[in-house]
């Protein structure tokens, strides 16, 4: 069952419930009503005969004169002493006089529904002398109120029936229109699905800002999204694919010469195994990286654990300092000795390790590191006085295998990947990182991360 009659039917039922339940109700109301009101009519009537004094006066119902005028047609009066036996009784309708007679204390009122319609009875207490004496009953047939009833129910069951037509025919012809931008959406996904090509939902310029239109620019937001991503991935992959041929053919070569040649020629030789030891270490680097870009994007700071940050950041610069025969200098502001976080500590040192090895690979002076609190977040510089990057250049510095000079990169055995990677462990403890750089005087790589990743 399609989903449009699924809505039809649904819609189609509720509306019969709600009928059913509002015209019972106006049903029990036009009854109650209507039925109220005779009761109080009838209520006034006995206590007009009751100021007749009808016990002192047994001749009002001797001549029918004095009732008679008090009786209309439908109706009936009785008198009725103590042990249920009618004294006095006159009536226009044979059916309530058939009716047995029933002494009671109480004033009371009665509503029996026979084949005859619906016949109601208003009983009164008549006292003398302050004890009662006997009973008014006064009954009357309201037939008329019963073909009322039936013509009323006739009416509310072809409302009923004509409502149920009217809400399958219009709501087959609604939700037609409602799923009209639906079976568009099936039909672009399709053809997504059959082409492999991304497109996006067509939307009225004029439509309503309702939840499809808000779907349709959800949809068509989610394939921008899913189209830069495949755009992404075939740059990455085709970046991978020249990184890795790169040192493999030099291997390979390499190889070939030393099969063919080297085995007379030392010098040869030895120039063929230290450039296959070079590209090996090179492409030992580069799949160490990829790896490590990998577990970052999936590890979103799981690994989360309290370590002291300032001592992480000068045992890094220490053992850099030594790696590097470099001065490496490390400042905290405010005299701070200890500056305690939450996250993973494997991964900060990686990102200082990044961050520093640029800076020494594209300076020869001094690198400072300084580290501050501001609005209660950790912020983190590493500063250099190198070559700097041109402007146009920054905004593609964290984009992976980018290089804003290639053969300078190459020479130094850069990949392209560190600054993506130390990206991604920034924002795996929802933190910033920005690179401010001006061309011939240096760069420094600003990093801001809160306290805790949690």
């Amino acid at each position: 069952m399609s989903l449009r009659l699924k809505i039809t039917l649904w819609v189609s039922i509720g509306l019969m419930v709600i009928l059913f339940f509002s015209f019972t109700f106006v049903y029990y109301m036009f009854i109650r009503v209507t039925t109220k009101g005779e009761i109080d009519l009838l209520k006034d009537k006995a206590s007009a005969l009751l100021l007749k004094d009808l016990p002192n006066h047994p001749e009002y119902w001797k001549d029918n004169m004095q009732m008679d005028e008090l009786l209309i047609p439908q109706e009936m009066l009785r008198y009725i002493t103590p042990d249920s036996k009618v004294a006095h009784e006159i009536y226009s309708d044979t059916n309530l006089a058939s009716y047995p007679a029933s002494y009671s204390t109480k004033a009371s009122e009665a509503l029996v529904t026979d084949a005859d319609g619906i016949l109601l009875f208003v009983r009164t207490p008549v006292f003398k002398d302050g004890k009662q004496v006997a009973l008014l009953e006064i009954g009357r047939s309201l037939r008329r109120l019963g073909v009322y009833s039936e013509m009323l129910i006739s009416i509310l069951v072809l409302t009923s029936i004509g409502a149920l037509i009217l809400a399958l025919i219009g709501g087959y012809f609604y939700t037609n229109v409602l799923f009209r931008p639906l079976k568009q959406f099936i039909a672009t996904m399709q053809n997504i699905e059959e082409s492999g090509s991304f497109r996006h939902i067509e939307l009225p310029a004029n439509q309503a800002n309702d939840e499809l239109k808000r779907l349709g620019n959800t949809f068509n937001r989610m394939i921008d999204r899913l189209q830069d991503m495949f755009r992404k991935q075939e740059q990455f992959l085709a970046d991978a694919s020249h990184e890795l041929r790169t040192p493999l053919t030099i291997i390979e070569s390499y190889a070939s010469l030393l099969r063919r040649w080297a085995s007379s020629n030392d010098q040869l030789r030895e120039e063929a195994l230290e450039a296959i030891v070079s590209e090996s270490a090179q492409l030992k680097l580069l799949t160490q990286n990829l790896l490590s870009l990998t577990n970052t994007n999936r590890e979103n700071c799981e690994q989360h654990a309290d370590f002291d940050l300032i001592p992480l950041v000068e045992q890094t610069a220490a053992s850099l300092r030594v790696t590097s025969s470099r001065e490496i200098r490390v400042q905290c502001e405010n005299n701070m000795k200890e500056l305690p976080m939450t996250g993973d500590s494997y991964q900060i040192r990686q990102l200082l390790i990044i961050l520093i090895d640029n800076a020494l690979k594209y300076s020869q002076k001094i690198v400072d590191i300084r580290i501050f609190l501001q609005d209660k977040q950790v912020v983190l510089k590493v500063m250099d006085q190198g070559i700097g990057i041109a402007e146009e250049d920054l905004p593609h510095i964290f984009d992976r295998f980018y290089r804003s000079d290639k053969a300078r990169n190459r020479k130094q055995g850069g990949a392209g990947l560190g600054l993506a990677i130390a990206q991604h462990i920034v924002q795996k403890h929802h933190g910033t990182i920005e690179l401010q750089s001006t061309l011939g005087l240096g760069s420094t790589a600003v990093v801001t991360l809160p306290q805790s990743c949690q």
